[in-house]
């Protein structure tokens, strides 16, 4: 999340590159294993285009994997519970519990592909120490390669390895998608107790299964033709996305950082579209494919969307 790299005409700069690249291939390995095994609490601020969220976050890793629990401290109230890849949120102003399964690409910190394999898409680079909630940090620049993915800028404890700060830039555009920690405890007392829904204290609640169906590539009649470098499906299933029994195919794919999802489904004549994403880095594009309408959203690019959604093709 940073400005492209000037061009370096020194040969000692030159000479230097595999040294930072190997550097910062070691800080996203341990930020990586940060995001899986360390258990902490702390608050965290998400901002795009002028919209701001604060949440509290308790996280345990045990011998029975990970636990989470998120709650939104202003704005709408909204709480969610992990344990592993199952996802429970709570709505309280509704009344509504959402079952659904997590992906890992979009955890925070946590990389689906090699630390290595980054660097045939992105350009690293060690920064300088940054610091962050009263932490000593270690800044870290990811410049693509190519216009079809946005920059990353990303300051990792130094003490801990978990990711404190990171920024999404999108070239001259600046700034689209900041997260930071305000307070970060990896040495707190976490007990099971923290880890339990708080919203849940009346009845007529209404769950809704948005949990998919696990498929293989195999299973579906659809190809994916135009994935920009570096980019992997890192899901396939069939979900619900409506009242009626309609099944729609959702691939997901990452480059390790960027996320994209493909939903595949029957267009219903008088039937209301999805709603557009929420306001922010996560862009959308829509086309027909016969009968079927298939639509893409990502932090990526409106050009990356479109590429994607016209390589979707019928198998034959």
């Amino acid at each position: 999340m940073t400005r492209r790299l000037a061009l370096v005409l020194c040969v000692g700069l030159l000479a230097s590159t595999p040294a930072l690249a190997e550097d910062a291939l070691g800080w996203l390995q341990r930020m990586n294993q940060a995001s899986r095994n360390l258990s902490f609490t702390g608050v965290f601020v998400y901002q795009t285009q002028g919209r701001t969220e604060t949440s509290r976050i308790v996280r345990l890793v045990d011998g029975s994997g990970e636990h989470e629990r998120l709650e939104t401290l202003d704005g709408t109230p909204r709480e969610v519970l992990r344990h592993n890849e199952n996802v429970q949120c709570f709505l309280p102003a509704d009344k509504i519990l959402v079952l659904d399964r997590a992906i890992q690409a979009r955890q925070p910190g946590r990389l689906v592909s090699r630390p290595a394999a980054l660097g045939e898409v992105y350009t690293l680079r060690v920064g300088e120490p940054g610091r962050v909630a009263g932490r000593e940090a270690q800044i870290l620049y990811l410049e693509p390669r190519d216009e079809l993915r946005y920059g990353h800028q990303l300051w990792i404890d130094m003490a801990t390895g978990l990711l404190l700060k990171s920024r999404m830039l999108a070239g001259s555009a600046g700034v689209v998608e900041q997260f930071a920690f305000t307070e970060m405890n990896p040495d707190a007392h976490i007990e099971h107790e923290k880890l339990k829904p708080q919203s849940v204290k009346t009845t007529g609640w209404r769950v809704i299964n948005a949990a998919g169906e696990d498929v293989r590539p195999e299973d579906i009649p659809w190809l994916f033709r135009r994935l920009p470098a570096g980019f992997k499906q890192v899901a396939l299933m069939h979900r619900k996305l409506h009242k009626d029994d309609a099944v729609a195919v959702h691939a997901a794919f990452s480059d390790g950082f960027a996320n994209v999802s493909v939903f595949i489904e029957p267009q219903v004549q008088g039937r209301a579209q999805n709603p557009a994403p929420p306001a922010g880095p996560i862009g959308s594009y829509r086309r027909m494919l016969g009968d079927q309408q298939v639509t893409v959203l990502g932090e990526v690019p409106a050009q990356t969307l479109k590429l994607i959604a016209e390589g979707v093709e019928r198998r034959k």
